[in-house]
């Protein structure tokens, strides 16, 4: 019988002035030139949100990540594996954005960010969001 892979990967939806933070995907990685929300994969025995400010420092030199709550989490099957992505809101930071797996990013509101091409699995993250700003509204 196969073993399914589950990769536990976290997201944050980083909001600023009314908006929120899109990522590029970048040429070297799966889904080139996709949006995201960055983040990463949780190392085993790692809170999600430890993960998210070590993803965040490494990917993209942001530090003093203020966590507000969990959004949502997008569950996607791929052939060799099954992504389980957490969607966390990310109210501040400390630092300037560099861009070290991505090729470009844009700050977008959560409604423009549906004319983005998202990752399969950011998708239900971006609809949850909105759903919660909805409810909030």
């Amino acid at each position: 019988m196969d073993t399914i892979n589950i990769v536990d990967v976290v997201a944050a939806i980083i909001e600023r002035q009314g908006k929120i933070l899109l990522a590029q995907r970048d040429e070297q990685s799966d889904l080139a030139g996709y949006w995201e929300f960055p983040g990463g994969k949780i190392e085993a025995g790692e809170a999600p949100e430890r993960a998210l400010c070590r993803e965040l420092n490494e990917e993209m030199g942001l530090t003093d990540l203020q966590i507000a709550e969990h959004v949502a989490t997008s569950t996607i099957s791929q052939p060799a594996r099954v992504l389980s992505l957490q969607a966390w809101r990310v109210v501040g930071f400390e630092g300037e954005i560099q861009l070290r797996c991505h090729s470009r990013f844009a700050w977008v509101s959560p409604q423009e960010a549906s004319d983005y091409l998202l990752a399969p699995a950011d998708v239900p993250l971006l609809d949850a969001y909105l759903q919660r700003s909805l409810k909030k509204g």
